[in-house]
């Protein structure tokens, strides 16, 4: 089991974590540039990179943190990831590197 399973089910745990596109893209541009800062921007963001850490202490509050665990216990998959995503902070890590990645993924779509 990787990283990328835990970020993936944190990506979908996460559908339920409220958080307001005009916060959540305002937190991704600052994430954004920690990582240009950080190298090539073609590399995948990892849990434990300067701009996943920025993301996640951005966008934290007691609120989001209880939905994602929530909706962390409603999953189905890897028992071994699931044991892992109920830890608060590792859940939370996960899913701010699954926003950073999909904001990635964006603009790699772009022409």
């Amino acid at each position: 089991m990787s990283d990328v399973d835990l970020v993936v089910l944190a990506y979908v745990a996460g559908q339920d974590v409220p958080l307001e596109e005009d916060e959540r893209n305002a937190a991704l541009r600052r994430a954004l540039f920690v990582f240009a800062a950080g190298g090539a921007l073609n590399r995948d963001p990892a849990m434990d990179d300067p701009a996943v850490i920025e993301l996640a202490g951005d966008i934290d509050s007691a609120e989001r943190r209880a939905a994602l665990a929530a909706a962390v216990e409603r999953l189905d998959g890897d028992q071994e990831a699931l044991d892992r995503l109920r830890d608060p902070e590792t859940a939370w890590r996960a899913y701010a590197c699954a926003l950073l990645a999909d904001a990635l993924g964006e603009d790699d779509d772009e022409p």
